[in-house]
């Protein structure tokens, strides 16, 4: 496992430490989905058997979208081109789809083989030419996705990277299942992607703190939430490097270019975490001023945006949240 990938993909969160004490609650802490996760929930009878449930179903939701595991579902699906798939992936599959129609393909989950591109281009130390992108093009396109009731079929070629929704996905079906058991207050983070409901250990919205990509162990906002998903994305500190020049991570997918004018990072607050998830890759590829002007005409989406000049762009349903 990448320790380094493990821990850039934290590096924009932190949940205030001063929030863990006062009222009995309980952290346990896991590696799973290729990041940290913590969950905290009230403490009350039986909580940490519910906390072993909530990490075995992690585990198994992992298995079904990681493409790093050969035998998971996803990679399965990539190889055969046409696979009857589960529940689950239906839904996020789905999801996907209904993201990328709103974001006009600004966030598209077939962008693997241009991902591929660049990691290859990266371990050989060299850019990856016109050709090579266009040839990887050729196999991008979420609407070449076919569904057919639990039946996937992928246009020759094409590949699918679950990468920027699927955490934020396990992160919401972890809340349903603590819900179901009767737990009324808790936090989940899974590297960054965040949901939380209920209250703190304060008896207030969760506290949550962004942290500033241009200065370490120091926080640009705090907000208060509650009921919501929060999810960032950034190439302050996760980038390809090619000849000693940095490319961001993110791939345009209708350019198939690295993302070069990047901002230093995009938080996303919504109504669940898998929405913030796919809308922070989405709008890190559309920029601040377009990203923006569709947060305002979502319901319940907050957008922060840092630029690499260190400006910051927000809409109200973001700063309506802020703390002093």
């Amino acid at each position: 496992m990448n320790i380094r990938r493990i821990l850039n993909a934290i590096a924009c969160f932190i949940l205030l430490p001063s929030l863990l004490h006062g009222l009995e609650y309980v952290t346990r802490h896991g590696v799973a989905a290729g990041t940290f996760i913590n969950i905290t929930v009230e403490k009350k009878e039986g909580s940490s058997l519910i906390l072993d449930e909530a990490f075995t179903r992690i585990k198994v939701m992992e298995r079904l979208f990681s493409v790093y595991d050969r035998n998971s579902e996803i990679s399965i699906l990539n190889r055969k081109g046409k696979h009857e798939v589960s529940d689950e992936m239906i839904r996020v599959l789905e999801k996907s789809v209904s993201i990328s129609v709103i974001t006009k393909g600004a966030f598209d989950v077939t962008c693997k083989p241009l991902i591929d591109l660049y990691r290859k281009a990266e371990k050989r130390d060299v850019e990856p030419s016109e050709q090579e992108i266009s040839g990887a093009l050729k196999n991008v396109g979420w609407k070449k996705i076919r569904i057919n009731g639990n039946t996937v079929r992928l246009q020759k070629g094409m590949e699918i990277d679950l990468g920027a929704i699927a955490k934020g996905y396990i992160v919401d079906r972890t809340a349903e299942f603590l819900k179901g058991k009767g737990i009324k207050n808790a936090l989940i983070d899974a590297g960054g992607d965040i949901y939380a409901y209920g209250i703190n250990p304060h008896g207030r919205k969760w506290q949550i703190g962004i942290r500033n990509p241009f200065r370490k162990n120091s926080f640009i906002k705090r907000i208060g939430i509650s009921d919501r998903g929060v999810a960032t994305s950034g190439d302050y500190e996760r980038f390809y490097t090619i000849k000693k020049k940095k490319y961001g991570h993110i791939i345009n997918p209708s350019t198939g270019k690295s993302v070069q004018d990047y901002p230093a990072g995009v938080t996303v607050i919504a109504p669940d975490c898998t929405t913030a998830d796919a809308l922070a890759t989405a709008f890190f590829v559309m920029g601040p001023g377009p990203a923006v002007r569709l947060a305002d005409k979502m319901n319940g989406i907050g957008v922060l945006i840092i630029d690499r000049g260190g400006k910051t762009y927000m809409n109200s349903g973001f700063s309506n949240l802020c703390l002093p």
